[in-house]
């Protein structure tokens, strides 16, 4: 038996290895690549609405960390928790609101070399802020909402993709104590995104999102506000591996979309490991690095 075959075969599988882990998901856009059989990805997103005037920006942030799970191949759960800051901390009224809790499910029912079809179902727990007339349907609005989505993805190349989601949002009604209810209209979704890795390390992406809703007055406050499109340059950079960070400037497009806010910033991170090893954290500065390639012995 020739003695290079096992050495071939672990140098074979660690690139495997390394080319799962590098970055693979857009940030809006849903990808049909799954978390892998019997991985656990935690994450945490921070996102804001800002105007260029600050003054104008919205006086609500949230943070959202998430899990998803990979229960077989190709079938991924998924869990949102979102909190609330509500003001700015210092001001009287500031405070902080717990979220509403999306559950998901991603079924990649179809997989061959250069294409991969998905289906994605969610539904929304109400336990945020239903009162909070402000608050955008698509963020923690205490109402009871799904959602149903089809996801394609085109690999052009080992490093190129593009993905196409088209989406129903059903939105619920929002209970405002002694004021009248509100019911919020429905929506569609369309979302495009392009990705491409530099190296096994960093993904640069674009993706626009627009979404329609039914009617024009979207909350009590937001009135003429239906039409929405948004584009989102995205970076995405494996620190160690597994560990992917994230950023996002939203840019609005549409009128109806810049009145409520200009740009919004996506800031994250997530961690994907194997629950039958568990994580693996970096012991020194070097672990941070990508490792260097292996130099060939001279003869």
């Amino acid at each position: 038996m020739n003695a290079r075959l096992p050495l071939v075969v672990l140098a074979s599988l660690l690139c495997a290895s390394s080319a799962w882990a590098r970055p693979y998901r857009a940030m809006v856009t849903r990808t049909a690549s799954t978390t892998k059989s019997g991985n656990l990805e935690l994450g945490l997103r921070y996102q804001g609405f800002f105007a260029l005037d600050l003054d104008e920006s919205q006086p609500y942030q949230q943070l959202s960390p998430s899990l998803r799970f990979g229960i077989v191949d190709n079938l991924e759960a998924n869990l949102y928790v979102e909190l609330l800051a509500l003001g700015l901390p210092g001001d009287d009224d500031f405070k902080v609101a717990f979220g509403d809790i999306p559950l998901g499910l991603q079924w990649t029912f179809l997989e061959s070399g250069k294409v991969a079809l998905a289906a994605y179902g969610r539904v929304t727990l109400p336990t945020g802020p239903s009162d909070e007339d402000g608050i955008l349907p698509s963020l923690s609005d205490g109402t009871w909402d799904w959602e149903g989505t089809l996801i394609g993805e085109l690999r052009a190349t080992k490093d190129l993709r593009f993905m196409l989601n088209g989406s129903y949002l059903h939105q619920g009604t929002r209970d405002r104590g002694s004021l009248p209810e509100f019911d919020v209209p429905d929506a569609v979704q369309l979302a495009l995104a392009a990705t491409y890795n530099l190296d096994k390390f960093t993904m640069l992406g674009l993706e626009v999102v627009g979404r329609l809703y039914f009617e024009d007055v979207i909350t009590p406050v937001w009135r003429d506000n239906a039409t929405q499109v948004e584009i989102l340059p995205v970076v995405r950079h494996e620190a160690f591996p597994g560990l992917v960070l994230e950023a996002v400037a939203g840019i609005a497009v549409t009128e109806g979309l810049s009145e409520i806010y200009q740009f919004r910033l996506l800031l994250g991170a997530t961690y994907e490991f194997d629950l039958a090893s568990g994580p693996k954290l970096p012991k020194s500065k070097a672990d941070l690095r990508p490792p260097k390639p292996a130099q060939r012995r001279r003869r």
